[in-house]
């Protein structure tokens, strides 16, 4: 499936579908799009319960099979990012730089002092250090802010939206009378169906899997909630958590050296039955030994 040097922008002539495209997309829909759609509704409802670890774990894993898709549909490979979705999305991004905003905009139901201002990539790597693997055990802890779903749902909508070629035809091929589009151009006019891929997430949204599903999809979704859904009532809330680790092995520190041992004695045992991301184990050692130059006898 070749299209092409990675690179978007250029309005070229739409292309008709290539051969293999529909056994193509099958694989992709399936393994990639409707377990992200899957991915975005559990992450949703996780965020209005307060399951915080939860939202980002599912979060990141939706971007990043959405993101996978997008590259798989566009002639390119999936391969060699595992998981990192700040190394997706720089991929994904040229793709489509017209159709990837780069500023998320403020609900206009939601209150102007609650409201952080990020671009979608400081977004990005904030939720990717929140929601990768390592943070499944709460290496880092989190920072949930109050607009962080509706950060989500922008992001989801303008990189869901990629998952199709963008170059080939709208209808498939050139038909007399119909526009000469491809399925990119549609999209910069706005057009209101061009981001239906008739997968998990529309079956979804019509109430085809069930009210609580619909539900935990479309309540305040400025995306993709339809003009007139009863929203239910939420609560904007701000939660945070830090990780264990200050907890029981910085904060001894700060009392002084008289703590070092039995601090130092549990650190050996963390290192020696936990695994840990080297890189983290720099950091935690780099911060143990700045509070033991800083602390008194």
């Amino acid at each position: 499936m070749n299209c092409g040097p990675l690179g978007g922008g250029e309005l070229m002539q739409p292309r008709p579908y290539e051969e293999q495209f529909a056994q193509k997309y099958s694989i992709v829909r399936e393994l990639f799009i409707d377990t992200a759609d899957d991915n975005y509704v559990a992450a949703r409802w996780c965020f209005h319960e307060g399951l915080n670890v939860d939202f980002f774990w599912l979060a990141v894993h939706c971007i990043e099979k959405y993101l996978k898709a997008a590259l798989l549909l566009n002639g390119h490979t999936s391969k060699s990012y595992r998981h990192n979705i700040i190394k997706l999305y720089q991929a994904v991004k040229p793709l489509a730089p017209e159709l990837l905003p780069d500023d998320l905009n403020k609900p206009e139901t939601m209150p102007a002092d609650l409201w952080r201002n990020e671009t979608v990539g400081q977004f990005i790597e904030r939720l990717y250090r929140f929601g990768q693997a390592d943070n499944r055990y709460q290496l880092y802890g989190f920072s949930r802010h109050a607009e962080d779903l509706w950060k989500f749902d922008q992001v989801v909508f303008n990189v869901r939206r990629l998952c199709q070629p963008l170059e080939a035809h709208f209808l498939g091929q050139a038909v007399a009378g119909a526009p000469n589009e491809s399925r990119r151009q549609r999209m910069l006019k706005d057009h209101e169906t061009s981001w239906i891929l008739h997968a998990n997430l529309e079956a979804t949204m019509e109430g085809k899997r069930g009210n609580a599903l619909r539900h935990a999809l479309l309540n305040w979704n400025h995306m993709f909630a339809p003009i007139g859904y009863e929203h239910t009532a939420m609560e904007y809330r701000y939660s945070t958590r830090q990780p264990v680790f200050i907890r029981r092995l910085f904060d001894p520190l700060r009392g002084g050296s008289k703590n070092f041992p039995a601090a130092d004695a549990l650190w050996g045992w963390v290192k020696k039955n936990i695994q840990l991301p080297n890189e983290l184990i720099k950091e935690i050692e780099a911060e143990q030994a700045r509070l033991k130059s800083q602390a008194t006898p």
